[in-house]
C-alpha cells in the first residue's frame, strides 16, 4: 500500500481508522478538520481538487459525492463509508463509472440502533416523557396519565434488514405481534423471529406502532406521506430512526399536530443539523420525541466501523473486492479498468 493515496474530507474523527491506513503505508490526504469548520459542505470543485489522484474516498456524511465528483478523479478506485448509510453517494453514477461502494454495516452499529428503537417504544407506550414533565411541572399520577401495556400489541417493522431484525429479536420474548413488509427478503428468512410479512398497507393499517428501517433511496425517498400517516390508527406511534428522508417531514408535522395518530419518536430528519426554523420542532413534545441522529452511535459502534471501513479501503487496494461492497453490479467493469482480481 505503499504511497497509495486515500482522502478523508473530514478527518477529526478517524483516529483509530487513520492508523490503520498510515500503518499500511498509506499516503493521506485530509481535509478541513469539522470541528474547526462545522458547518462547511465542499463544493464540486473543492472535492475534486481535495481528491486530486487519490485511490478511494473515506466519505463524510455531510458531503454529497457526485457523479460528476468521480468523473472528475481519473485515479478514483472506490468510496467508502464507515457507516451503514451511503445515501450521500451516487451509486448509480458509480457504477456507471466503475467505482466500488462500500458502507460499514459493523454489527454494534445496527445493534445498537436497534437497542436505541426498543427503548423509544417503550417511552412512547408509557408517556415516559408526559409523566417527566408532569412531575419536574410539580403535578401527580392521575388515571389519564397512565401508559399502555404492551403485551398483544401490533408491531409493524418497514424494512427487516439488519436492523429490523435486532429489534424483532428483543420484541419476540415481549408477547407482540411482530408484521413487516419487505420486498427484498422472504418469509422464510423471518420465520424463526416470528415476523409475518405483509404489505405496507396493511402495516399501516394493524400496527400500533409502526418501526422504519430501510435504507434511503429513490424506491423510499417520502415513502411515508400524509396519505400513509392516515393510514395508520389514530392511537397509533411511529418510529423513526433510520433516514429523515424516508418520512415526508411537513406530513409528520400535520398529523402529529392534527391527531392523525397518537405520537412519534424521530432520531433523523430531512436536513441535519435539524434548523431552528423547522416547523417540527413546534410540535407538542408530548407528542413528539426527538434525539439529533445519535441514538444508535455509541464508542464500540465508531470503533468497529472505522476498523471496517480501513480494511475494505485496503482490500481495494489490494485489488481485491471487499465484503462491504454496495454495488456488486460493477464488480467486473471495475476488474477490467483497474487491472484488479
Amino acid at each position: 500500500m505503499q504511497g497509495n493515496k486515500v482522502c478523508i474530507p473530514a478527518p477529526h474523527k478517524l483516529s483509530m481508522g487513520r492508523d490503520v491506513l498510515e500503518e499500511a503505508g498509506c499516503e493521506l490526504v485530509l481535509g478541513k478538520d469539522q470541528d474547526e469548520f462545522p458547518k462547511h459542505r465542499y463544493t464540486e470543485d473543492e472535492l475534486v481538487e481535495l481528491v486530486g489522484d487519490s485511490e478511494a474516498i473515506w466519505a463524510a456524511q455531510r458531503d454529497f459525492i457526485s457523479g460528476a465528483v468521480m468523473a472528475r478523479c481519473p485515479k478514483l478506485r472506490a468510496v467508502i463509508k464507515a457507516a451503514i448509510g451511503y445515501e450521500t453517494i451516487d451509486v448509480d453514477a458509480a457504477t456507471e463509472l466503475g467505482i466500488l461502494v462500500c458502507n460499514s454495516p459493523a454489527r454494534e452499529n445496527f445493534t445498537g440502533v436497534a437497542e436505541a428503537t426498543v427503548g423509544l417504544m417503550s417511552m412512547l407506550f408509557k408517556r415516559l416523557v408526559h409523566n417527566q414533565t408532569l412531575l419536574r411541572e410539580g403535578g401527580w399520577k392521575r388515571n389519564e396519565h397512565r401508559g399502555n401495556l404492551m403485551v398483544g400489541r401490533t408491531v409493524g417493522i418497514v424494512g427487516v434488514g439488519r436492523v429490523g431484525k435486532e429489534v424483532a429479536k428483543r420484541l419476540g420474548p415481549w408477547e407482540m405481534r411482530l408484521i413487516g413488509c419487505d420486498p427484498y427478503i422472504t418469509q422464510e428468512s423471518v420465520e424463526h423471529l416470528g415476523v409475518e410479512l405483509v404489505s405496507l398497507d396493511t402495516v399501516l393499517r394493524e400496527s400500533d406502532l409502526v418501526t422504519l428501517h430501510t435504507p434511503l433511496t429513490e424506491e423510499t425517498r417520502q415513502l411515508i406521506t400524509l396519505s400513509e400517516l392516515r393510514k395508520m390508527k389514530p392511537t397509533a406511534y411511529l418510529v423513526n430512526t433510520c433516514r429523515g428522508g424516508v418520512v415526508k417531514q411537513e406530513d409528520l408535522v400535520q398529523a402529529l399536530n392534527e391527531g392523525v395518530i397518537a405520537g412519534a419518536a424521530v432520531d433523523v430528519f430531512e436536513e441535519e443539523p435539524l434548523p431552528m426554523s423547522d416547523p417540527i420542532r413546534q410540535v407538542d413534545p408530548e407528542r413528539l420525541i426527538m434525539t439529533p441522529h445519535i441514538i444508535g452511535t455509541n464508542p464500540q459502534s465508531q470503533v468497529s466501523g472505522e476498523r471496517m471501513a480501513a480494511q475494505s479501503i485496503l482490500t481495494v487496494l489490494a485489488g481485491e473486492v471487499p465484503e462491504t461492497v454496495v454495488n456488486p453490479a460493477c464488480v467486473d467493469s471495475w476488474r477490467e479498468r483497474f487491472g484488479a482480481r
